[in-house]
């Protein structure tokens, strides 16, 4: 967190980043865990905007990009190749 800043000022985008990594999900085919990740967000945007929200909220935006990394993965357990030229 940007020390200058207030908890209220970050949540909404690290709100909205996890409804995008719930979209992603959901396009993936994990509807449970999108819907597991979007009412935990849910519950911690409609509390109190603090350093415990937010913490709760940066760990929610993890795991979405975890999940979402998992199901990129090809089946066979290879990593990716990676995509930069060189």
């Amino acid at each position: 967190m940007n020390p200058e800043s207030s908890p209220a000022e970050e949540l909404p985008a690290l709100y909205r980043l996890i409804l995008d990594g719930v979209a992603a999900l959901e396009r993936r085919g994990a509807r449970v865990e999108a819907d597991r990740i979007r009412r935990a967000a849910i519950q911690a945007y409609s509390t109190a905007w603090d350093e415990t929200q937010l913490r709760v909220l940066e760990q929610l935006a993890g795991r979405c990009r975890l999940a979402v990394d998992a199901l990129d993965e090809p089946a066979d357990g290879r990593p990716r190749p990676d995509p930069r030229p060189g």
